[in-house]
C-alpha cells in the first residue's frame, strides 16, 4: 500500500521515541497503527529497512575500546499481523535491549525488558526458551546460556537438559537450579513465586534444596524469608503465554495484578473483594478493555473508570 511522506515522518518518530515510551504511549501507538492500514505498512517497511542496516553494519569490525562503557541497542518493534485486535497487537511488541559489560572477563551481562501488555520470545544459545510476560526484565549473560535472572515481573522457562550443566536462575538473591523441565517465575509486589510445570526444580540447592515438582510453586514474602508450598494445576502454570489466565483460590488482588502486567490496562479491586479467592478462567486475547470488563462480570463486580484505569468494587458498595 502507498503511504504519504507525512505517514512516514510520523513513523520515524514513533520508531525513535519508543526507547523511553510509557504505558501511555504505547497505547497511542498501537492506536496510531490501528487507525489506517497505511500506518502500519510504513511502520512494517521502517523496521524492515533498519534491520536490514544493522545486520550489515554487523558485518563491519568494531573498533577496539579501551573501557567498556554502557551500550544500548537501538529499539525495535515487531507487529505480528493478526486478528486478535490492539490488545494482542501489542502484546506481539519486542522489548528494548540493555548490553552491559562487566568488569569480570568470564561474563557479559545484558537485560531484555517489556512494556506493560506485551510478550518477547527468547531463544538463548542452547535452545532454552525464556518467554517474557508484559512489565517484565530479565537479566541473561551472552557467555553463559545456563543463566538467567528474573529481576521483575513474570517469565516462562523452558530449559533444554544438561546432565553436567544445570540451568540456574536468581531471582532476588535466591537461586533455582533446572534439570531439563517448564516452570513459571513472577517476581513482583514484594513477592517471589515459581511454579513448575514439567520436569523437577531445585530451589536454593545448596541450601535448603526444596525439590518442586509438576502442579507445585513455592511462594517467599519479601522480608519474611517464609517458604510457602502450594499446588497448582499443571496445565495452568504459564498459561498467560497461551492467551488465557487459569486460577484456583487465588486472592482478586493478585489476579488484578496478572491482568495488568498481561494485558497493560491499570485496573485495582478494592476492599473487602481484594481478598475474596477467586477461581476461573479470563482468555486474554482480546483488547484490554475486554479483558477487563470481563474480569468484572466473573467476579460480579461493579466497574468504573479511574483516569487511564479501571476500579472493580462490590456493588453494593459503589464507588470507592
Amino acid at each position: 500500500m502507498a503511504y504519504s511522506e507525512r505517514i512516514m515522518d510520523e513513523a520515524i518518530a514513533w520508531h525513535l521515541g519508543l526507547g523511553e515510551a510509557g504505558s501511555e504511549e504505547w497505547r497511542t501507538f498501537v492506536a496510531w497503527l490501528e487507525a489506517d492500514p497505511a500506518h502500519q505498512d510504513a511502520y512494517d517497511d521502517l523496521v524492515m529497512a533498519d534491520a536490514d542496516a544493522a545486520e550489515a553494519l554487523a558485518s563491519v569490525p568494531a573498533p577496539i575500546r579501551r573501557k567498556p562503557n554502557i551500550i544500548q541497542a537501538t529499539p525495535r518493534v515487531w507487529i505480528k499481523r493478526s486478528g486478535w485486535g490492539g490488545g494482542m497487537l501489542a502484546a506481539a511488541a519486542a522489548a528494548w535491549l540493555a548490553i552491559l559489560p562487566l568488569a569480570t572477563p568470564s561474563s557479559e551481562l545484558y537485560a531484555v525488558s517489556t512494556q506493560p501488555g506485551m510478550q518477547h520470545l527468547l531463544t538463548l544459545a542452547d535452545g532454552t526458551k525464556v518467554r517474557l510476560n508484559g512489565d517484565t526484565q530479565v537479566t541473561l549473560d551472552h557467555k553463559n546460556p545456563r543463566y538467567a535472572s528474573v529481576d521483575r515481573g513474570e517469565a516462562m522457562f523452558e530449559v533444554v537438559h544438561h546432565a553436567d550443566h544445570p540451568f540456574e536462575v536468581k531471582v532476588n538473591g535466591m537461586t533455582l537450579r533446572d534439570v531439563g523441565t517448564t516452570f513459571n517465575v513472577r517476581r513482583d509486589a514484594g513477592m517471589f513465586v515459581v511454579a513448575v510445570a514439567e520436569g523437577s526444580v531445585l530451589f536454593q540447592p545448596d541450601r535448603e534444596a526444596v525439590s518442586l515438582t509438576p502442579g507445585m510453586a513455592l511462594a517467599i514474602q519479601d522480608g519474611t524469608g517464609k517458604v510457602e508450598l502450594r499446588r497448582i494445576q499443571a496445565t495452568a502454570i504459564g498459561s498467560w503465554s497461551q492467551g488465557r489466565l487459569e486460577y484456583r483460590n487465588i486472592p482478586l488482588a493478585d489476579v488484578a495484578g496478572d491482568v495488568a502486567r498481561s494485558t497493560g490496562a491499570k485496573v485495582r479491586v478494592t476492599d473487602p473483594m481484594a481478598h475474596q479467592p477467586f477461581t476461573g478462567t479470563l482468555r486474554t486475547d482480546r483488547s484490554a478493555d475486554e479483558v477487563v470488563r470481563s474480569f468484572a462480570q466473573l467476579v460480579d463486580g461493579q466497574l468504573r473508570r479511574d483516569g487511564p484505569g479501571w476500579v472493580i468494587s462490590p456493588k453494593s458498595a459503589g464507588a470507592s
